[in-house]
């Protein structure tokens, strides 16, 4: 600590060689364990993902009350062919089917929305969250190629789908953009003090 006190003209901010310690214009004060700063990746980053997330879900929910309804289920279960269990009415199983499908949008949509926040607030843990939904957001790219195969598997028009092609596309770009921020930086592309 004394070859610290030794340098008192070190510019406020300066951070220490060791990484521990900044300078605040009078005394060299503790770097609290696990801090980062900024890069000039970090905010763009947030952003991006945040505005990603937030475009991705309302356009999910938007598409899936638009198309999914039971006369596109009900194409859907015939070209898949789907066969009822004995002694179930189809019409129920219609209506499951339509709500499961409306709520497994609505929950990834929620997910979606709560890695919007954390992405705009910044929150580091939600960096791995924002990573992990890039990453399976990205597999939709293999995926849609089925669904361009045969249309007539899924209640989406092609043209919808064409478009949840373009959003899996960049969801590959984001991981990309992260993984390399995460190796480059730390989490968010934010670098420890003093590196």
């Amino acid at each position: 600590m004394a070859a610290l006190t030794e340098n008192p003209t070190a510019a406020v901010g300066q951070v220490s060689a060791d990484g521990q310690f900044r300078w605040d214009g009078q005394q060299w004060v503790p770097i609290p364990r696990g801090s980062r700063e900024p890069t000039p990746w970090t905010r763009p980053m947030q952003l991006a993902a945040a505005a990603f997330f937030t475009v991705q879900a309302l356009y999910s929910v938007i598409v899936s009350v638009i198309f999914i309804n039971r006369d596109s289920m009900l194409r859907v279960m015939r070209a898949q062919g789907t066969t009822i269990p004995q002694g179930s009415d189809f019409d129920t199983v219609l209506n499951i089917s339509i709500f499961i499908a409306l709520a497994f949008v609505i929950v990834i949509a929620i997910l979606e929305l709560v890695a919007a926040l954390g992405s705009y607030l910044g929150w580091r843990w939600m960096f791995w969250v924002a990573l992990v939904l890039f990453a399976l957001g990205g597999i939709g790219a293999l995926t849609n190629l089925g669904t361009f195969a045969h249309p007539d598997t899924s209640p989406i028009p092609v043209g919808a789908v064409a478009i949840s092609e373009l959003f899996a596309i960049v969801s590959v770009a984001m991981f990309v953009w992260l993984l390399i921020g995460v190796i480059r930086f730390g989490p968010w592309a934010m670098k420890r003090p003093g590196t």
